[in-house]
């Protein structure tokens, strides 16, 4: 069964003396039935309470300890919001550029992917709890309608180094991306919050996670 590093969001809880990392239910429960054993990551391994050379070896330790045969970046969290997670996510994208092994952005982790690659998100209206129709030749008939749950975006004209458009929304933003040499994948919607997971995404997340350059 193939190991799947799976990044949380991460929450300090209200009320509470706790900093949570947590992962959608759903997402495990898809990553599981459709044959991979997923593995959460912890937030705490790339910790700021040291420097940042230490929290980037940390991590890589982390990551090398694991030894993930793919990685999905999940939503959740602004870029920034949560620095620990930031780090982790940046650690998670070494090892997989090191390894060659096969990355999905989920929304958040999409973002993540293109903020590595040196780009930068724009704010957007009219993205949250919504469904939308996106257009791309990679999408087989050429559009779909997905779910949208975010309000930062990535901009169609200025997308990170080495990445490349698969889908967009009507308002020009991109919808999913993916690396023009390295096996990552980017999409903006929640595969795992339709009931039933559409079809389509189910092939896309079984095909991309299982394969290995």
């Amino acid at each position: 069964m193939r190991r799947i590093a799976v990044s949380q969001r991460r929450d300090a809880i209200a009320g509470r003396d706790e900093t949570r990392d947590a992962l959608d239910v759903r997402l495990g429960g898809l990553l599981w039935n459709l044959g991979f054993l997923p593995i959460p990551l912890c937030s705490a391994i790339a910790s700021a309470r040291r420097n940042a050379t230490e929290d980037a070896r940390a991590a890589a330790e982390y990551l090398d300890a694991l030894a993930p045969e793919s990685i999905v970046l999940s939503g959740g969290n602004d870029i920034g919001q949560a620095p620990e997670r930031d780090n982790l996510e940046h650690a998670a994208l070494a090892y997989a550029r090191l390894h060659r092994v096969p990355v999905l952005g989920i929304c958040r982790g999409m973002q993540m992917i293109h903020v590595h690659q040196g780009g930068e998100l724009v704010l957007q209206t009219g993205h949250v709890a919504v469904a939308h129709t996106v257009t791309g030749e990679w999408l087989g008939e050429g559009r779909r309608t997905v779910n949208s749950y975010h309000n930062q975006g990535v901009p169609g004209d200025a997308l990170g180094a080495e990445l490349e458009p698969l889908a967009c929304a009507e308002d020009g933003s991109v919808e999913a991306l993916r690396h023009c040499h390295l096996p990552w994948l980017g999409i903006m919607w929640h595969p795992e919050r339709d009931t039933p997971t559409a079809e389509a995404d189910q092939k896309l997340i079984k095909n991309h996670l299982g394969a290995r350059l």
